[in-house]
């Protein structure tokens, strides 16, 4: 009975799982059948250039601020048709330091305004409706502070609104410091899938997509049309954008123009920007899912436009699978049920929509993308561990629960020599990473079971979830370790800049590097390999050793309660043998007749001692 609800449950998780990633097919599709498309439109001469308010919404950024605003500053565009507004909202060095660019670009005749609010309202969309409110550009460019704008960003996007129906121009996301670690490759693979396929066959399709918040350009009437910037979501483009889209005004997205911005470094600052669109995602689904389906749009635009909306909500079923799947295979074991092969098999079919969205992505982008779909276990496995976060996020979404805008640290950090531990703003760990490191025990421990019992079928996924879990866990913990190693010295601000960079003590001295000989070149260190093993390898090693240690109390456990039951019984075999001798040698031949799959129970048997 209990493996019957146990397979029910864990059966219908799968199902809706693999909903989830099978609509990924009908992007794929999309995305091929106008694959090769370019998106061009003809040059503006500069006397029919419109107004741009180039917009930069800052909340203590104080390492890429100056950088940001600089690249503003640099875009090749009529001086008396730009406006650029620095909204600070900053409470640190930042606003001092924003405050000090912009009057020296002013002296140099450029066209910036500092606008400082004492209160920060509605966070980033509340910022932006205070520079729409004091704006005079016809379109509205904006872009956060780990951006970095190219010069010829406007001369490539204000062309596209030729068409009156376009309401808002999106780029493409490129990485700064996507080789920084592994942890920014992982995050850069799954950006490239959204950006690179997602976004195009969107776009193409002609069916609902968002603008991202950043990299991309507004029509200011439109903003002003679909009811301007809300704040009572965590996700205002995503918001804006539905409004704007069930008014009619198009979206339209430029692969071909992209504009470079950084990763989030550490675990923890991921973790928080995963919450934020986790938790704003779900929040704008259940604001504008009722607006969407009472809408006179398209029924096909309707259905794709709900599965957008509640695509975070896949994380608390991935969650609850983590959870069941290991119960199915002790539940099958105990039932004496060989289902575990189907079950895996349906996992893996159920995987191969999301590995076709972004084997396509890395195949558009990369030459070497076979080498890199390498990276897709990985990325898989980091995307299940951060399911506890996430899953947590999404029920807080849906359950109205407020919770303040937590922004992401950005260090300005490209190069793996840089660390983050010497800067400012360090992302505070968070409660999940207890569950991560239980679940990956857990997990870890089935794994231990399903070799034991030959449930091959088992291993697979639940390898796949226990990795994740301590890979994702262990990288918290690591977050942790690195703090406190680099923690701020008495004196100094909690969150004050850091110029002094304190090695942390537990890390190994770096290898120096092997000098070159004749036929030899030089070889540098990577850091590639130490990351690994400070990361996967030795988190996973933790835990396989917690498991074994239990697994082997446990055998021991089990041994003797067998043990000693056999002793108990073995004066009641001893008199079923005085009764009958001939049941001793009809023992023997069943043994000696039992099949190889018939192992447990043959072991079972054999801890009854045999009497004369």
């Amino acid at each position: 009975m209990l493996f019957k609800i146990v397979a029910v449950v864990d059966g219908l998780l799968l199902l809706i799982v693999s909903l989830f990633s099978i609509n990924r097919f009908v992007l794929v599709k999309l995305f091929k059948k106008h694959r090769g498309r370019q998106d061009t439109a003809a040059a503006i001469p500069d006397g029919k250039l419109p107004r741009v308010t180039v917009q930069l919404p800052l909340y203590n950024e104080y390492y890429v601020a100056e950088r940001l605003i600089e690249s503003a500053c640099a875009l090749d565009y009529p001086a008396h048709l730009l406006e650029i507004q620095v909204l600070d909202d900053s409470t640190d060095e930042t606003l001092e330091l924003t405050r000090r660019v912009v009057h020296h670009f002013r002296e140099r005749g450029v066209n910036i305004v500092h606008l400082h609010r004492a209160e920060r309202t509605g966070y980033k969309a509340g910022a932006l409706a205070y520079g729409c409110e004091r704006a005079h550009g016809e379109f509205l460019a904006v872009f956060d502070a780990d951006f970095v704008i190219p010069p010829d960003f406007l001369r490539r996007t204000i062309p596209h609104f030729a068409d009156a129906n376009v309401g808002v121009v999106q780029t493409r996301w490129t990485h700064l410091n996507e080789n920084y670690s592994m942890l920014t490759r992982a995050t850069a693979f799954g950006l490239d899938g959204q950006f690179v396929v997602e976004q195009p066959a969107r776009s193409w399709g002609n069916i609902f997509l968002t603008f991202n918040g950043t990299a991309g350009v507004l029509r200011a009437e439109c903003v002003h049309a679909a009811g301007g910037w809300h704040h009572d979501t965590l996700t205002e483009d995503l918001d804006l954008s539905y409004r704007a889209q069930i008014l009619g005004w198009k979206i339209k997205y430029l692969g071909n123009v992209t504009c470079d911005s950084e990763i989030p470094a550490d675990i923890h600052g991921l973790k928080a920007q995963q919450f934020r669109w986790t938790k704003g995602t779900q929040e704008t689904a259940r604001k504008i899912l009722p607006i969407l389906w009472k809408s006179d749009v398209s029924l096909w635009h309707k259905v794709q436009g709900t599965i957008h909306l509640l695509g975070n909500s896949v994380h608390p079923f991935i969650f609850a699978l983590g959870i069941m799947n290991p119960l199915l295979v002790v539940a099958a074991a105990a039932a004496n049920v060989r289902l575990l092969w189907p079950v895996s098999l349906y996992f893996l079919f159920s995987l191969y929509g999301t590995f076709a969205y972004y084997a396509v992505a890395q195949r558009a982008l990369h030459k070497d993308w076979k080498r890199r779909l390498l990276a897709f276990p990985l990325f898989m496995a980091a995307s299940i561990g951060l399911s506890v976060n996430n899953a947590h996020a999404a029920i807080l979404g849906l359950t109205r629960k407020k919770s303040p805008f937590v922004r992401t640290p950005k260090y300005a950090l490209q190069d793996k020599g840089q660390s983050w531990t010497t800067k400012r703003y360090r992302s505070k760990i968070s409660g999940a990473v207890v569950l991560e490191l239980l679940l990956g025990l857990y997990t870890s421990a089935v794994v231990v079971y399903a070799l034991i019992s030959r449930e091959w079928g088992a291993v697979p996924f639940l390898v796949l979830f226990a990795s994740g879990y301590l890979m994702i866990g262990g990288c918290s913990l690591q977050h942790v370790w690195a703090s406190r190693a680099a923690a701020t010295e008495p004196g100094e601000p909690s969150d004050g800049p850091r110029d002094r960079r304190r090695a942390p003590h537990w890390r190994m001295p770096r290898r120096q590097p092997v000098m070159a000989t004749a036929g030899v070149g030089a070889r540098t260190p990577s850091g590639v390999g130490r990351a690994f093993q400070r990361r996967v390898i030795l988190p996973f090693a933790i835990g396989a050793g917690a498991v074994s240690a239990l697994s082997c109390g446990a055998q021991q456990f089990t041994t003797r309660s067998l043990h000693d039951a056999g002793t108990a019984a073995a004066p009641v075999v001893a008199q079923s043998l005085r009764r009958d001798p001939s049941s001793a040698t009809l023992g023997v031949a069943a043994r000696a007749t039992a099949k190889p799959s018939d192992g447990m129970a043959r072991r079972r048997a054999n801890v009854v001692p045999q009497h004369e």
